[in-house]
């Protein structure tokens, strides 16, 4: 018989059902109970999709699905073992654990707490090994989701060591192996993960993350900001909250609206503090371009969205200088109306930061600490050896910063 409908919840109540209609599409409707219990216009799923009566179709949904997807070779390769052409026939087998608070089941009973399978080191090195194929242990579904490119492994730390997450239990960690592509960036996780140690010492909200080896491949280990305590928490990227597919993530440099522009004006006033969403998200993009992080796109940036449907920023993540490092100078978002990492200056920094409703001093004085911030941090975060010449590249940049 064939599937045309999954129930969707959140944070483990029930939200709403996603039907197919005759030509593939899917649509939205929330239940009776989630519109009393937040009131229309509310936006407890995501900031494209307030809560209404009635169906909602188009662009916002499907954008919405894929992007709780992994993207390119990955997303093949699931379709293939699936046979699966859409995100919504994929979620059906893998979305009882993706990114956020959001489940989906193909039955009206309530998602269970699923079970973890223990794995030896021995087992963990050989999923990490083998990825970017996908070889669950002992014969396991592969039961969980999340968006990307990179190839990564969701697992469970336990206090007796790494658990496969079945039927949907709540992972706590992502594991990203060094890419085997040698036509990219070489030591990619040590950058990443030296990256973030700067953010936090910054004093930045970062992601927690470390350096691993698995069968001699190195791997970055990130904690899963998502997970607390076992218990999931309610986010989604900047393509879901402005109802982009995840293949357009990165935002040209003509833009009419300006895409960080748009999500302050939509987000901050649903914040409990629409100053400090504000700043918030100014020191983000301001650390990401001093930094040289060439792959700050609308899937790397992501918000939080509280049991009141109260947003705010999630951490930072997925920052890497990649600047230094090869070809790749694209700043994901437009700033100042430039897309180039190698144009944009102080003043362009400042003047974002007063688009996204930042008081022109307070602009200038986020930006400033962030930069001053960034130069010391610098000098005390160890440096992996395979990358000791990067944190002269980025000194060298963040003096021209430093200097306007």
């Amino acid at each position: 018989m064939r599937l045309d409908r999954l129930h969707l919840w959140l944070r483990g109540e029930a939200l709403g059902e996603i039907e197919v209609r005759r030509d593939g599409r899917p649509t939205l409707r929330f239940t009776g109970d989630a519109t009393t219990r937040y009131g229309v216009g509310a936006r407890p799923l995501s900031l494209s999709l307030p809560l209404q009566h009635g169906r909602i179709e188009g662009r916002s949904v499907e954008s919405f699905l894929d992007g709780l997807l992994p993207e390119g070779a990955v997303r093949e390769q699931l379709d293939d073992m699936y046979g699966t052409r859409t995100a919504f026939e994929l979620l059906a087998y893998i979305g009882a654990e993706c990114a956020g608070a959001v489940q989906f089941t193909r039955d009206d009973s309530p998602p269970g707490t699923g079970s973890l399978m223990p794995l030896t080191d021995a087992e963990v090195a050989d999923l990490v090994v083998a990825l970017p194929t996908l070889d669950p242990p002992g014969g396991q579904p592969l039961t969980a989701s999340l968006g990307g490119v990179q190839a990564k492994l969701l697992l469970a730390r336990t206090p007796d060591g790494w658990a496969w997450p079945a039927d949907g239990a709540v992972s706590t960690h992502i594991v990203k192996p060094q890419p085997y592509d040698t036509t990219g960036v070489q030591h990619l996780v040590h950058a990443e993960h030296w990256a973030m140690s700067v953010a936090t010492a910054v004093g930045l909200s970062a992601a927690v993350t470390e350096l691993a080896e698995f069968a001699g491949r190195p791997a970055i280990v990130v904690e899963r900001f998502d997970r607390r305590h076992g218990i999931r928490t309610h986010q989604e990227d900047f393509a879901q909250a402005l109802g982009l597919a995840p293949s357009a993530k990165y935002e040209g440099a003509l833009a009419a609206e300006p895409r960080l522009r748009r999500v302050a004006s939509s987000a901050a006033p649903l914040a409990a503090s629409a100053q400090a969403f504000r700043v918030r998200l100014a020191e983000q993009v301001t650390f990401n371009a001093i930094i040289g992080n060439g792959d700050a796109h609308s899937k790397n940036y992501s918000l939080t969205i509280d049991e009141n449907a109260f947003y705010g920023i999630t951490p930072l993540y997925d920052v890497a200088p990649v600047l230094h490092m090869g070809p790749y100078h694209h700043a994901g978002h437009a700033i100042d109306g430039l897309v180039d990492l190698r144009l944009i200056t102080r003043p362009r920094l400042i003047r974002e930061a007063e688009a996204l409703g930042l008081p022109a001093r307070r602009a200038a004085q986020v930006v400033g600490d962030v930069i001053d911030r960034t130069v010391m941090a610098i000098d005390r975060v160890p440096v992996p050896n395979e990358i000791d010449w990067l944190p002269e590249r980025v000194r060298s940049r963040l003096s021209a910063f430093a200097g306007e």
